[in-house]
């Protein structure tokens, strides 16, 4: 199996080439300490949860990642669809230099996987109708830095998140906030007018 040289941002450019070699000969690739990975990377088909950091596709190689990686667009949209999600933007683009368009560039690893896993236990139709594109609130736990998507509306994941979490207090521009853990904020659901903003830490 030949795998062509792949480049990660990590604050300074570094390349990192890996020399073609047979499947067998294959060794563990970890990249748990990588800030930003390519979409050349091939992640497995079904994420496995951020906090396991390891998945084994098909007996290959191991590739672990960290909660923390930032992804490219490409590679999280084929895993956002492959999780059973959609996406839509009333600009019908992916920029995220334009308030129009939804994007996932710079996601967390996190983050995608903790989506995914909403919707598989709650089994909803879950549309992503904000990612990190411009326009949002800033802050460190923010869409920008990757730790929040939005979500739109719809009946059945409206009754999963009120009937399923806690209610937990209204933020200061009226959405009424929910989270799974009662002491915790590292998952909160803000009801505002036409979506679901969701912070997943």
């Amino acid at each position: 199996m030949t795998l062509r040289p792949l480049s990660w941002g990590l604050g300074a450019v570094i390349t990192i080439t890996l020399l073609p070699q047979s499947a067998t000969q294959a060794q563990p690739l970890t990249i748990a300490s990588v800030r930003y990975v390519s979409a050349a990377v091939a992640l497995p088909a079904r994420l496995p949860p951020a906090r396991t950091l390891a998945a084994t596709p098909r007996g290959n190689a191991v590739t672990s990642i960290s909660a923390a990686a930032r992804l490219e667009n490409a590679g999280a949209m084929r895993q956002l669809l492959a999780g059973g999600l959609r996406w839509r933007s009333s600009g019908r683009c992916t920029d995220r230099t334009n308030s129009s368009c939804t994007s996932l560039d710079g996601v967390r690893y996190g983050t995608l996987t903790q989506a995914i896993e909403l919707r598989r236990r709650s089994g909803c139709r879950i549309v992503v109708t904000g990612g990190t594109e411009i326009g949002h609130s800033r802050g460190r736990y923010s869409h920008e830095n990757g730790f929040k998507l939005d979500m739109a509306h719809n009946p059945c994941i409206d009754a999963y998140v009120t009937k399923t979490f806690d209610y937990w207090t209204t933020r200061g521009d009226g959405a009424r906030m929910y989270r799974p853990e009662a002491a915790s904020d590292r998952v909160v659901y803000a009801d505002e007018d036409n979506h679901w903003d969701i912070l997943f830490r």
